[in-house]
């Protein structure tokens, strides 16, 4: 962590020396990379090495294309691929599966948090629907989002003219994702129906009622963040 958030400062500091030209393709780089599912510490070992490339091109006057190549996706991807190349299939999964935890957990808590706020005579807590609702959008939609974030990494839109785009360049694997997000919902809505009626998507899980489950879901994600560490390590 202290390795990536000084990596991460001198990042910062080095881009300024940048003109306007490498500055926009080195920023489209970094959003490429930072929406990988790459560890932080690779992610800014990465970027950094691409900042000392590209400060000597600068220097020497050399097009960036002789670094980068005509495509910043390709030259990122090939990136990636080395990085990605010798950690296993349990690896990703396990990193997949940390990170939607980690997500669900957040969310939950936002959740509970403006509950709360907007009722505040209820108990602290979340409902059976936002419960579904958060696991769906943790598992599913939120590393679709990630995904397309990444392929989208050189367009700097407006937010109204991404909502547009949202709507009418959805790629293949954007409506497959909603749609598995949405049929999730619905499956999980309807075995809840039809084995415990209506009246379980309004019911209330409190704080306190799942104080141990939250821990235990917490106590996982460590588990899993310490494999990834020895995993790491040994490599």
């Amino acid at each position: 962590m202290l390795l990536e958030c000084r990596l991460k400062v001198t990042r910062f500091k080095q881009q300024k020396k940048l003109n306007t030209s490498n500055l926009y393709l080195y920023k489209s780089i970094t959003s490429y990379i930072q929406n990988s599912e790459l560890r932080g510490t690779e992610k800014e070992e990465i970027l950094q090495q691409v900042m000392d490339m590209m400060l000597q091109a600068q220097i020497e006057d050399k097009p960036m294309t002789l670094i980068i190549g005509n495509d910043y996706e390709e030259f990122c991807n090939s990136i990636i691929d080395e990085y990605s190349s010798d950690k296993s299939e349990n690896y990703r999964v396990i990193n997949y599966i940390q990170k939607s935890l980690l997500f669900t957990i957040i969310l939950l808590f936002l959740f509970s948090m403006i509950r709360k706020i907007t009722h505040p005579s209820i108990d602290l807590g979340i409902t059976v629907d936002f419960l579904i609702t958060s696991i769906a959008i943790s598992f599913i939609m939120l590393p679709a989002i990630k995904k397309r974030n990444q392929e989208r990494s050189s367009s700097q839109v407006f937010w109204y003219q991404e909502l547009y785009a949202m709507g009418s360049d959805l790629s293949k694997s954007d409506v497959f994702s909603f749609f598995i997000a949405i049929c999730t919902v619905g499956a999980i809505r309807l075995i809840l129906l039809k084995i415990l009626g209506t009246k379980i998507f309004t019911y209330t899980i409190t704080l306190y009622s799942c104080i141990q489950d939250v821990g235990l879901i917490l106590v996982i994600i460590i588990i899993l963040e310490c494999y990834k560490r020895m995993y790491n390590k040994g490599r």
